[in-house]
Order: structure tokens, then C-alpha cells, then sequence
């Protein structure tokens, strides 16, 4: 599945090597213009000739180099996650490595999955539309394997999973839609949940055949098992937050500096939250004797004098100080002072 995808990246980047000159070469360019053997000018000439890119209209670039590189970066996230998890649960150890980042037709994506597969189709809420998330089969029949007590090697050939086996299989797509989930957090609030699982890549139309999706590739080892584990997203799904998949807005996020939107976002919600406030009057130690003897009548007197300031609390925190009063039939506090916390102040 993941394979052909890998292939067509080293190309690409032996491609992109290959247009670059190593020292030696622009050492022995430099020794042949100046010896004469090559004119200066024609290289000049090529240089300025207009080059000419083929464009394949059937295959737009939806993804740009930076989005691409950022949503591989973001899904090293996964992979801690991903690999913690899945070695307590198989309890064995778990290596999960990000492949590759790619954009393609959903169509060709398709095609290039094995009849069966795993193919578990996720909303990521609350963005509209869903994503597959497939894996290859190989590896789920060694992870059933250890699931039941076994080392991992069983290998049947390759058929539709049982309905026991696809139950197996629910708390690993748990684990991995959970670091899928933690993973985009850092771009947007998403939470990816399974709501349908296929067997026939034929049945998995979660966009059409021609729509531009991208694709996340990994590698999956566990003790002397491997195969691939693949996330496919449409760019219709991506759309409303396709802004913010760039490396400098997912580094500032990721070191904790929030982008307006979502420091906008976090002053609204915290304008919606209730904290308790609460004014002390003021406090007294008894012994349980002398609480025990109070009956109607008796006066307690307070640490706080007539006319002192009474403490407000907000939450468990002393936050102010205040004098206590009315207005109109209410009771009320008028704030005289702010109580500075030197913890929260340091952090």
C-alpha cells in the first residue's frame, strides 16, 4: 500500500539531488571556464532560457511543500504516542515511524490497497467528512496473534478477518485514533473516532475517485513482525483548517505560544466558566467542648475587627481583600485590595 508511495518520494528527491552540484563538480566547472574549454556565456544562455514544467491537470497540488512537512513533523507526536500504547498493550516492545507525507488522487490511494485490508473509516470531529485509516493485514494477524497469548508469528494467508478478529482489533484502533487525536491537537481540536470498518477498499468511498487527499505512511515493528499503517484525509476535510498546517504556526503552537485564533478562542470559553466566590467574615479556633456547649444567644468573636478588611476567595485561592457592606437588599464587598500569589506570578 505505502510502498509505492515511498518509491515515487526517493525519485522525487534523487531528482531534486541531482540538481545540485557536490564542490567537486562546481571546482571542475569553475577550472574548465577559466581554462577556456567552457563559454561562460552560452551556460549564461541556458540559464535564462524559459523552462518548461509539465503540469498534470488531473492531479492538482492541493498540499504545498511546508504542509506537507509540517503534517509529517506533527505526526512524530503519533508515534511516541502511538508506540508507548501499543507496547503495553502487546506487551512487547513497539517501534511506529513516520514513512512518508504525500498528496494523491483518493482514486489512486484506493487502488493501491490489497483485496482484503483493514480499512477503518474516522470522523475527525469537528471538521465535516472522515478519514480512512488502513493497516496492513500481515501485522494485524501478529497482533491478534499476541492478543491471545500467542508470540506474534502466526501468519494465515491473507482472507477476510472473523468477526471475533475484528473485535480484537477495536482496542488497537483505539490506541491509534487516541495518538491521531493527540497528534492534531497541536493544529486543531480534533477528535478522530471509528465509526465503520471495511474490508473491500471498493467500499471505503469516503470522498470521489478524483479529490486530492493526503497520505501518511508508517512503519510498524513489532519484535521481528513489520508492515504499514496508512492515514488518508481528503483536502475537503482539511479545508477549514488548512491555514494553520505550516511549520512556523505548528512550532509556535507546539513551544506553547497560542496564535490569535486560539487565544481568541480560549478567552471565549473562559468567559463561560463559574468559579465560586466567597467572603470571609472571619475565623475562630473553639475547642470541640466549647462548641458543643453553644445554644441560642451566644456571641463568637471573630479575628476580624469592626471595619477590617474580610478576605474573598475565588475558588480555594485568597485572592482580595474587601469591606463588607450592603447594596440595595443584598449583602456585597467592595474590593480594597489585591492579594498577589508569588507561585502563579513566577509561572
Amino acid at each position: 500500500m505505502a510502498r509505492p508511495l515511498n518509491s515515487r518520494a526517493s525519485r522525487a528527491e534523487e531528482a531534486c539531488v541531482a540538481d545540485v552540484l557536490s564542490q567537486s563538480e562546481i571546482d571542475a566547472l569553475l577550472s574548465a571556464i577559466s581554462s577556456g574549454d567552457v563559454d561562460a556565456a552560452e551556460i549564461r544562455e541556458d540559464v535564462d532560457a524559459p523552462s518548461v514544467r509539465p503540469f498534470d491537470f488531473t492531479r492538482p497540488s492541493k498540499f504545498s511543500k511546508d504542509q506537507l512537512r509540517t503534517l509529517r513533523m506533527m505526526h512524530e507526536v503519533f508515534c511516541r504516542t502511538a508506540q508507548t500504547q501499543l507496547s503495553a498493550l502487546l506487551r512487547t516492545v513497539v517501534e511506529v515511524e513516520t514513512a512518508s507525507a504525500d498528496q494523491m488522487a483518493y482514486g489512486e490511494f484506493v487502488n493501491s490497497m490489497p483485496t482484503p485490508s483493514l480499512i477503518n473509516i474516522v470522523t475527525m470531529e469537528p471538521l465535516e467528512g472522515n478519514a480512512v485509516l488502513n493497516v496492513d493485514l500481515p501485522i494485524i494477524f501478529s497482533i491478534i496473534d499476541r492478543l491471545v497469548g500467542g508470540p506474534g508469528t502466526h501468519r494465515p494467508r491473507l482472507r477476510e478477518l472473523t468477526e471475533i478478529e475484528l473485535a480484537l482489533t477495536g482496542n488497537l484502533t483505539d490506541v491509534l485514533v487516541g495518538a491521531f487525536s493527540e497528534a492534531w491537537s497541536n493544529v486543531a481540536p480534533v477528535r478522530m473516532r471509528p465509526v465503520a470498518t471495511e474490508m473491500n477498499p471498493q467500499f471505503a468511498q469516503v470522498a470521489p475517485h478524483s479529490d486530492m487527499v493526503v497520505l501518511i505512511s508508517f512503519e510498524i515493528h513489532i519484535g521481528k513482525s513489520s508492515g504499514t499503517l496508512a492515514l488518508c484525509v481528503p483536502y475537503i476535510v482539511l479545508e477549514p483548517v488548512i491555514g494553520r498546517l505550516t511549520a512556523q504556526s505548528y512550532l509556535s503552537t507546539a513551544a506553547g505560544v497560542p496564535s490569535p485564533e486560539t487565544r481568541e478562542d480560549i478567552a471565549e470559553r473562559l468567559s463561560e466558566v463559574s468559579v465560586p466566590v466567597a467572603a470571609e467574615l472571619g475565623g475562630v479556633e473553639l475547642k470541640v467542648a466549647d462548641l458543643l456547649a453553644l445554644s441560642t444567644g451566644d456571641v463568637i468573636p471573630l479575628t476580624t475587627a469592626p471595619g477590617g478588611d474580610v478576605a474573598v476567595r475565588v475558588g480555594r485561592r485568597v485572592a482580595f481583600l474587601a469591606q463588607a457592606g450592603t447594596k440595595g437588599r443584598r449583602s456585597a464587598v467592595q474590593i480594597t485590595g489585591v492579594i498577589d500569589d508569588p507561585e502563579r506570578t513566577s509561572e
